[in-house]
């Protein structure tokens, strides 16, 4: 049985682009996998050290997936600020229902 090896970084050149290489492809196989058997739409971006980009998408058109998550991002994005200026709003109310609240009081 192999024990887990300490996260660290691999200081020989040559074992660090051996795991890379099979990591980026057992990743690479992961993101296949995923996408197959849960129907699921996936892309993946690795950068290697030296910049080389290397990519999977499940799309036929790696464009389609990279849209759909920007069109999704800034839903979620708009409906956080939304949500953000309700949270104001409320407060802002609550404050005036405080001091109206405590200038009659006194």
């Amino acid at each position: 049985m192999m024990k887990k090896s300490e996260m660290k970084r691999i200081e020989n050149a040559a074992s660090r682009q051996v795991t890379f290489s099979k990591r980026r492809n057992g990743l690479s196989k992961k993101a296949y996998e995923l996408s197959v058997l849960c129907d699921a739409e996936v892309a993946l971006f690795v950068f290697s050290p030296s910049g080389k980009l290397y990519e999977y998408s499940s799309s036929s058109v790696m464009d389609n997936t990279i849209e759909r998550y920007a069109i999704t991002y800034d839903k979620a994005e708009e409906i956080g600020k939304k949500t953000k200026e309700e949270i104001i709003q409320v407060w802002i109310l609550l404050i005036f229902l405080i001091h109206s609240i405590t200038k009659y009081d006194t």
